[in-house]
């Protein structure tokens, strides 16, 4: 059996509520009117009786009816003496004369499928004899109200419950079309396979209007996600093709060198940069793949900063030393900070090697580190080549590359240096930026938080 669709058992929902809702009003009028109706009657019959009462005189020792009115609102009034006999007034067609008198009591008679209330009152006047005062009243008409209202209803409830499940259909079917709207919208991106498809969900701001354009934004960043991973791909192939074909080259070259083993040494050697070259573009590429999946596994301790930077410059002064670049150093002591030690000296040694790469031959490098503002503030330094106002947003892009110029270099980067840099900083929960003139140096600052650990 095909399930029932939300719309459907919302509206179902919406009429059985109406159908219960009248079907309580219906019984309420079935089982209250009669009540409420009859006690309408017997106030209106008491009012009666008592008001003939109070119109009865005595005058010279007779009873006076002259201003008695003995029908009225449908109350008919007749007068009996102390033995109960008629001389005033007259009894209701089909009411029995036999009924009991019963002062101050209302009495409910039933004569062939007929009820009626009857009402006797015994008032005496000082001195003179006591007559009794009978009203009585059909409930026929009281009966014929309760049914035209019974009526109404079984004629109006009917139309009420179709409109309430119209309504309620109407109500759910502009509830959900934006529901559809999004399911179809998901299909045809799931048929074409095209993510630049958006929902543009308008009309009042309400949930489901919030859940359109939250898928919107979803899709936006589905959309950038996929266009940078075939970006990405794309520039990963291209960077292991030109080391995979210089290897093949140099391979093929050392094989027909049988009997020139110098030559064919300089070939393997060759092979061995490139090799070494695509281990490094390999390490790289691993490491961003797990910082986007979030599994780097950092493993952040208390560390002194100040030691990784002397160790860094260190290792750099020999790349330093080949280009006549002097790498001057302003490191305050002791700078202990809560990060993880690999990352710090890959960050520092990504961004000195940077400054070395597109320095000035006999130019000079600068690392600066030092406590302020509640953190760790750095910098590093060169007199080089600089970078255009224009480019410097995109440095931080994977495989970005300034110029061809820059590229065709022999110790020219992959484009993921700095990238890494960016990630490692906001991975410690810090903020780095970039300042920069074209043929007038760079400067690239960064600040730490000392115990902040991380930001996922």
């Amino acid at each position: 059996m095909k399930p029932l669709s939300i719309k459907v058992k919302i509206t179902c929902w919406y009429t059985g509520l109406i159908i219960f809702i009248l079907a309580v009003i219906m019984a309420g009028i079935v089982f209250g009117t009669d009540k409420v109706l009859v006690q309408g009657v017997q106030r209106e019959l008491q009012d009666e009786v008592y008001d003939v009462a109070e119109d009865i005189n005595y005058t010279n020792g007779s009873i006076d009816v002259n201003d008695v009115d003995f029908f009225d609102d449908g109350v008919l009034i007749s007068l009996y003496t102390k033995e109960q006999t008629l001389f005033a007034g007259q009894l209701p067609a089909g009411l029995p004369a036999a009924v009991p008198f019963q002062s101050e009591q209302v009495q409910t008679v039933k004569v062939d499928g007929s009820q009626w209330l009857v009402y006797d009152l015994y008032i005496t006047a000082k001195g003179e004899e006591g007559i009794w005062v009978r009203g009585a009243v059909s409930l026929s008409p009281a009966y014929e109200t309760r049914n035209q209202i019974l009526f109404v209803c079984m004629v109006l409830f009917p139309f009420l419950v179709l409109l309430a499940g119209y309504g309620g259909w109407l109500i759910t079917q502009n509830a959900f079309q934006p529901v559809t709207l999004i399911q179809r919208t998901a299909a045809e991106i799931e048929s074409s396979g095209d993510l630049s498809r958006r929902i543009h969900l308008t009309g009042s701001q309400d949930e489901i209007y919030q859940l359109a354009q939250t898928f919107d934004h979803m899709l936006d960043q589905l959309e950038m996600s996929f266009k940078a991973e075939q970006q990405f791909t794309a520039d990963a192939s291209h960077e292991l093709r030109t080391p995979v074909t210089v290897m093949m080259t140099h391979a093929e070259y050392a094989l027909a060198q049988k009997d020139n083993w110098q030559e064919a040494a300089e070939a393997i050697q060759v092979i061995l940069q490139q090799a070494e070259k695509m281990n490094s573009l390999i390490s790289a590429l691993l490491l961003l793949a797990r910082a986007d999946h979030r599994t780097d596994n950092l493993e952040f301790e208390m560390i002194n900063l100040s030691e990784v930077a002397e160790m860094v410059v260190e290792e750099m002064e020999i790349a330093a030393r080949k280009r006549n670049i002097t790498i001057c150093t302003d490191i305050e002591p002791d700078l202990m900070l809560m990060a993880d030690q690999t990352s710090m000296m890959r960050l520092l040694l990504n961004l000195c090697q940077n400054a070395i790469r597109y320095g000035r031959d006999n130019g000079w490098v600068r690392l600066t580190l030092k406590r302020e503002d509640g953190g760790i503030q750095g910098s590093v330094a060169d007199n080089g080549i600089g970078i255009a106002p224009a480019e410097q947003e995109k440095i931080w892009k994977r495989f970005y590359q300034v110029d061809p110029a820059r590229h065709k270099r022999e110790d020219s980067g992959t484009g993921l240096g700095l990238p890494i840099v960016k990630w490692i900083v906001e991975r410690h929960g810090g903020s780095i930026a970039i300042d920069s003139c074209l043929n007038g140096g760079t400067t690239v600052r960064f600040c730490l938080p000392v115990n902040r650990q991380s930001k996922l």
